[in-house]
């Protein structure tokens, strides 16, 4: 299961994809298991300039991976500290989004450092973009 995160959404979206917004467009062809959570539906649908009922309608046939009650946010609030007390700054957003995969055992999909800063310090796993 491949969790897509909103910075690769955002790409694929976008009239000037690149390399992610492809790899994508590979995935979904291959009908690769994708999977969001609630605050990556939400990053997406508040960038958008255009309509978005399309983008809203697309989004609703993905998988939807909820986090599974408190637990889910004091790992997310460990994460972060950790983090933290190794000198890396990471966001709230991101942690919550890495705390869902890894209770979810999914791999993120994503353009955005903060999991990579996040995956040295926990299991995360990160879908790679192929060269």
């Amino acid at each position: 299961m491949i969790l897509v995160d909103s910075s690769v959404w955002i790409d694929f979206f976008s009239s000037a994809s690149g390399p992610a917004s492809d790899e994508l467009a590979k995935l979904i062809e291959h009908l690769e298991p994708l999977a969001l959570t609630g605050v990556v539906v939400t990053e997406v649908l508040q960038g958008l300039r255009r309509d978005a009922r399309l983008v809203e309608s697309y989004l609703a046939q993905i998988k939807m991976l909820e986090p599974r009650g408190f637990a889910t946010y004091l790992n997310a609030a460990a994460i972060f500290r950790t983090a933290r007390s190794k000198g890396i700054s990471v966001a709230t957003v991101d942690v919550l989004i890495a705390a869902v995969a890894l209770e979810h055992r999914a791999t993120v999909f994503t353009l955005d450092k903060d999991f990579s800063y996040v995956a040295q310090i926990t299991n995360l796993s990160l879908h790679k973009i192929p060269r």
